[in-house]
């Protein structure tokens, strides 16, 4: 199914959602209630659930609120979404379940989708390829991001929208990893994905599939002696209790999942539902970028009151890092679509001069 592609900037479009952006600072992946969203208070005709593998202050959690809240406000309030944080199982059984209809919609990471047999998302995820949001939106917003979750199809599903949940940095247990010598056979905990797991093999590293709730004691008595996480997983997590450098200027890759829906049960929809839904799920890129990325943040130095420390990798470390990441985006390349995904985001990138990567700016005591 095609998207129409409509970009909403109006600043009042976000009046009266109930999400903190602000939470950003203490999102996680652990724990939480779940929600819903209707118009007025009004009874709705139709109910749909949905599940996410995050807690509802995560940005993924935010993003999913607002989608939710949107698509009550286009439907008049017909359609009420019921959400469904901390997913039992993670995010495989999560895209399991939704192609089998036990949920009618869910927000799956990008990173677990060959598990199904679904390639399309793979670039966006190989190394060093997308290293800032900028490019992200770029992509995303793109006829790149339509195809991509155009492919979903294949598998009885509707794409709606990708959204980001925050870029990845390398996270050292004990060691800060700034370059490919401190990868060499370390122990990195990855989730369950073909293609995280190739390209921090590409960086040396051993990556070792560990469930969410068992990274912390992972680290903790070193099973493993690192991970690729975002800040906000840090913070959330309290990971920087058991781990003490983050590479501030090192990002990996992004984390974007992708909301989707049960075919079956969006052919069971009106016309006018259904549309309300695809209106909704266009107006999320916006708002993750704009609204929870595009804003500033305190949790770096949050982070560096709780004991983390910056890690910087040199020009010449962050290169040779990068140099070592080829042999994933070989590897990836081997897919033909997947290869022309990687050709189309490298050309975009270059184009727009998006090459940059963010790093936090935190006082020199915070300084590995």
């Amino acid at each position: 199914m095609t998207r129409r592609q409509r970009l909403w900037r109006t600043g009042a479009l976000f009046m009266g959602i109930a999400i903190a952006v602000g939470a950003f600072a203490a999102c996680g992946d652990d724990g939480d209630s779940g929600g819903s969203g209707t118009a007025g208070g009004e009874a709705a005709e139709v109910t749909l659930r949905l599940g996410y593998n995050t807690t509802q202050q995560h940005p993924k959690g935010q993003a999913v609120d607002f989608f939710a809240q949107r698509v009550a406000e286009h439907s008049g309030g017909r359609i009420e979404i019921d959400t469904i944080p901390v997913y039992d199982g993670g995010d495989v059984p999560l895209l399991e379940d939704v192609r089998a209809g036990v949920v009618d919609m869910a927000a799956v990471s990008t990173a677990v989708w060959d598990t199904q047999g679904v390639s399309a998302f793979e670039a966006l995820q190989a190394p060093f390829l997308i290293t800032n949001y900028e490019l992200e939106r770029e992509v995303i917003e793109s006829r790149i991001g339509d195809e991509m979750l155009e492919a979903v199809g294949e598998i009885g599903l509707v794409g709606l929208a990708l959204q980001e949940g925050g870029l990845r940095q390398p996270l050292g247990e004990n060691t800060p990893l700034v370059t490919p010598a401190d990868f060499d056979g370390l122990k990195i905990r990855s989730v369950e994905s073909n293609v995280l797991a190739t390209g921090l093999r590409a960086l040396g590293a051993d990556p070792t599939p560990i469930p969410l709730p068992d990274v912390y004691n992972a680290l903790r008595d070193g099973t493993v002696g690192g991970m690729e996480a975002n800040l906000g997983l840090i913070q959330g997590q309290g990971y920087y209790e058991v781990a003490d450098y983050v590479t501030g200027n090192v990002t990996l890759w992004p984390f974007p999942a992708a909301l989707v829906m049960n075919e079956d049960a969006f052919n069971q929809l009106s016309d006018e539902d259904q549309q309300a839904i695809i209106d909704a799920g266009e107006e999320v890129p916006n708002f993750v970028f704009t609204e929870i990325f595009g804003q500033p943040s305190a949790l770096a130095d949050t982070l560096c009151e709780e004991g983390l420390r910056f890690a910087e990798a040199t020009e010449a470390d962050r290169e040779a890092l990068e140099a070592s990441g080829q042999a994933a985006i070989e590897e990836l390349s081997k897919d033909a679509q997947t290869a022309r995904f990687i050709e189309r985001i490298q050309a975009l990138k270059e184009k727009k001069g998006l090459t940059g990567s963010p790093s936090p700016d935190v006082p020199a005591s915070c300084r590995a």
